[in-house]
């Protein structure tokens, strides 16, 4: 439903039909739009950790505090597949030839070190870092560590940092301890994020061009 005026131009005989809406009519198409979008708002995706591309581990600092880890899990959102059985491991050494870092990431969770599925830093004890980096950029949804149960499982308590693909810090994790339970696990869910759908976008957008219009027109109005 539209309303048609018309004004005089000033010093001219014409006369101009201009046709706009009423102002109880916008102001229902401006809170239609709001109200539809909040309404996709709460319907937005939820996400989790954002563009991780690599993950580094060390030990929290405990006492004789040995960098060892049975396995690590790092699960890609929206699918929950372990991201970390694709990617690579490194550290600067190793404690033998069969406490390698991809014992990390092989998908063993074998916590007993003679069974030859963890990795242990090498000697002598230098505050190692354990790098996984992923084979490609992922959102996570959260992640598991597991420690050594063999023996000395008071060491499994570690920070870990994601970082992203320019090596900055997304989200660092501190003191998660693994050392809790017969299997020596931690598990930790990314807290949730709102991000907007791209219909929620567009209409804000609108919302932009209706308010716009409505200006304009106000002005129009004031200098006729």
């Amino acid at each position: 439903m539209f309303i048609a005026g018309k004004r005089d131009q000033p010093g001219s005989h014409l006369t101009e039909n201009l046709t706009m809406p009423s102002h109880s009519i916008r102001k229902k198409l401006l809170t239609g739009v709001a109200a539809l979008a909040i309404g996709l708002g709460a319907a937005s995706a939820n996400a989790a950790l954002l563009g991780v591309s690599s993950i580094l581990i060390s030990n929290a600092g405990v006492p004789d505090g040995w960098l060892q880890v049975a396995e690590f899990e790092a699960y890609q959102l929206g699918t929950g597949t372990n991201a970390a059985l694709a990617a690579t491991a490194s550290a600067p050494d190793s404690w033998n030839a069969f406490s390698t870092p991809d014992k990390a990431i092989d998908g063993n969770t074998d916590g007993n070190f003679f069974n030859q599925s963890v990795f242990h830093e090498g000697n002598p004890r230098t505050g190692d870092t354990l790098t996984i980096t992923l084979a490609a950029v992922t959102d996570l949804s959260g992640f598991a560590i597991y420690g050594r149960t063999d023996c000395c499982s008071a060491r499994d308590v570690y920070n870990i940092d994601f970082l992203d693909a320019a090596g900055a810090t997304l989200f660092s994790a501190t003191d998660v301890d693994a050392t809790a339970g017969s299997d020596h696990v931690a598990r930790f869910q990314f807290p949730s994020q709102q991000v907007p759908a791209p219909g929620v976008l567009a209409l804000f957008g609108l919302g932009a061009l209706l308010l716009g219009a409505r200006t304009a027109l106000r002005r129009a109005r004031l200098s006729a």
